[in-house]
Formats: structure tokens, sequence, C-alpha cells
């Protein structure tokens, strides 16, 4: 992965640029996610539906109700305009790039997150497990490393969007 893979350019844009082989991942991960939003009693997914009220099952239907079809929305408005932006942008000598901007880069953290939590479940990944990259012979590797990926490419992301932001109150 390049270095820094996404640059403030002003004005709510960013350029956006990596291994051509990071693109087909997220465009992946976020195909992945329109599929299995079909069937969302999918264990993998509880994540991405948390309980409000785990010990009030009156309470937490009247929740589910209230929010769960909005949520489905937005994560599957969020995963189309990543799969949209991706066909947008343009592969070069094994290079993608871009351009993003604030709300399109907003939903670039949704799926990265969402596909991060549906690994993180699958795998039963927890803190105190090792950040490295797995080797290629273990059969977690794809996914682990996958995971790896998605969270360094998130950090990146926040990183760039908080370029600008007025400085935080100090305690």
């Amino acid at each position: 992965m390049l270095e820094q893979p996404f640059m403030p350019r002003g004005n709510g844009w960013y350029d956006v640029r990596f291994e051509s082989t990071v693109a087909d991942a997220l465009r992946g991960v976020a195909s992945d996610i329109l599929d299995e939003l079909k069937d969302t009693t999918d264990p993998g997914l509880r994540r991405l539906f948390p309980p409000a009220y785990l010990e009030d099952a009156p309470r937490e239907e009247e929740f589910e109700i209230m929010t769960r079809d909005d949520l489905l929305i937005r994560k599957r408005n969020a995963a189309e305009a990543v799969v949209k932006s991706i066909d947008k942008g343009k592969s070069k000598k094994g290079t993608w790039s871009g351009r993003i901007d604030e709300e399109l880069a907003q939903a670039w953290l949704a799926v990265m997150n969402d596909a991060r939590l549906i690994i993180g479940t699958r795998l039963d990944v927890t803190e105190d497990m090792d950040p490295d990259p797995l080797p290629p012979e273990d059969p977690n590797a794809p996914q682990y490393n996958l995971y790896l990926v998605l969270g360094a490419l998130e950090w990146a992301l926040v990183e760039a969007l908080m370029v600008g932001l007025p400085p935080g109150v100090e305690d």
C-alpha cells in the first residue's frame, strides 16, 4: 500500500491513490456487503446491528423496528457509492487513483468499518491478537490480512479528514 493513500486537496476533496489490488479488494468488500445485506439474519452480520436493549426484549424489538430499515438503506447506499467511485477511478501500471469528496469519504469509512466488523466477527478477532499479517499458508490469512489492510486504510482516511480541522480543546 502507498504511504498516504488519501491526500486532501481543499474544498472537501481528496485524491486517492493506492495499489490496484487494494482498490479491487475494497470494491470486492463493498460488493460482498451488498450481497450479505440481503440476508441480515446471518450471524456474521450481528455487529452491524447491535442491540440497544440487551435485557428488555420488547424495547429491543421496538428499537429494531424503528431503526433497522434506515440502517440497512444507509449501509447499502454507502456500499453502492464505494463500488461506483472505484469503478469511476483509473488503474494504470498497478496503481488505482480517483477523487472523492467528504460525503463519499464517509461512505468509504462506513464500508471499511462494516467490513472489519464482519471479518472480525467471523474470525473472532480480539484486541490482544497480533497486529502482524498472517503467513500465506494460514487458512485465515486472506481474511485477516484484508482486515488489517482495511484498518490501515480507515486510519489513513480519518487522518486525511482531520487535516484542516481546528485544534482540539486541551483538558
